[in-house]
């Protein structure tokens, strides 16, 4: 793997980041379950012909056990070491999935795939074009790629509301390029269109979906202010806060999630694209 290639990512899966997303791993996953969904209902893999799978950014495995209990064959690949360990132990002695600590954008695979899918797990490389380049010469021809992916932030409530609190203690970090890894770097449909078919890809499709999310599962504006301190592009910025400064987001937070609170729980607004391609029946790999 070449030097700094997604090195900043790697870095951010491997400690802060992928440390609370394994810790929170089933509050994140109840919070992304109507996109999980939305995602497996565009894959269409129930009661078909088994498939052989690619996950990418397959995280703690959600997917991946789900795509093998339909009796699919899945290759479910990630760069974080501790949501893979989560992905192995979750997945037991279940048949049909393997777990694959590399990088999609150059990784090695040993045979080729009916179907890459990947839930918020493509908008992370430094040179998405290459990625694509690299990940679809393991497609099938005819092949499918379906995958979800934020749309911009503003339309995402679970992100402008704790930015909104983190803005009212401190300066926030100024918005990256709309093109830097992240997670809103696939937000625009026009750049992912010509990603995708810069890559060989055709029939490329974008549907809306938007639903409200759990912010974790315990009740109580205290509890549920930690968790959203957590999960989501606020939680960097707070993290790097000195201990006064994270005690006043805390505090400005409760208050705002308890007039949003319904029987003790809080759901904000999320809104993705779910975006479906294939590979020409044509093209070899």
């Amino acid at each position: 793997m070449s030097e700094g290639k997604n090195q900043a990512q790697k870095e951010l899966w491997n400690t802060s980041v992928g440390e609370r997303w394994t810790r929170r791993q089933v509050d994140i996953d109840a919070m992304l379950a109507a996109f999980t969904q939305a995602l497996m209902q565009a894959a269409d893999l129930e009661g078909g012909p088994p498939q052989q799978v690619l996950d990418v950014g397959c995280g703690s495995g959600e997917t991946s056990l789900m795509i093998a209990d339909l009796g699919h064959t899945v290759t479910g690949v990630d760069i974080s070491t501790s949501l893979l360990d989560l992905a192995q132990r979750r997945a037991g002695d279940r048949e049909g999935v393997t777990f694959m600590e590399a990088d999609a954008s150059d990784a090695v695979f040993h045979s080729p795939f009916d179907l890459l899918i990947s839930r918020f797990g493509v908008m992370f490389f430094d040179d998405p074009q290459a990625a694509f380049i690299h990940m679809v010469q393991y497609l099938k021809p005819g092949g499918r790629v379906v995958f979800v992916c934020w749309r911009p932030p503003g339309e995402n409530e679970w992100v402008t509301m704790p930015m909104q609190v983190l803005a009212s203690v401190t300066e926030p970090p100024s918005p990256p390029p709309p093109d830097a890894p992240g997670p809103f770097a696939f937000a625009d449909p026009e750049r992912v269109r010509s990603i995708l078919t810069n890559a060989g890809l055709t029939d490329v499709k974008f549907t809306p979906a938007d639903a409200a999310m759990p912010m974790g599962s315990a009740k109580g504006a205290i509890k549920i202010a930690a968790y959203v301190m957590e999960v989501g592009p606020a939680a960097l910025p707070i993290s790097l806060l000195p201990a006064e400064g994270v005690a006043m987001v805390r505090e400005r937070m409760t208050s705002a999630i308890l007039p949003r609170l319904k029987d003790g729980h809080l759901s904000l607004g999320g809104s993705i694209w779910v975006v479906e391609a294939r590979k020409a029946s044509g093209r070899a790999n």
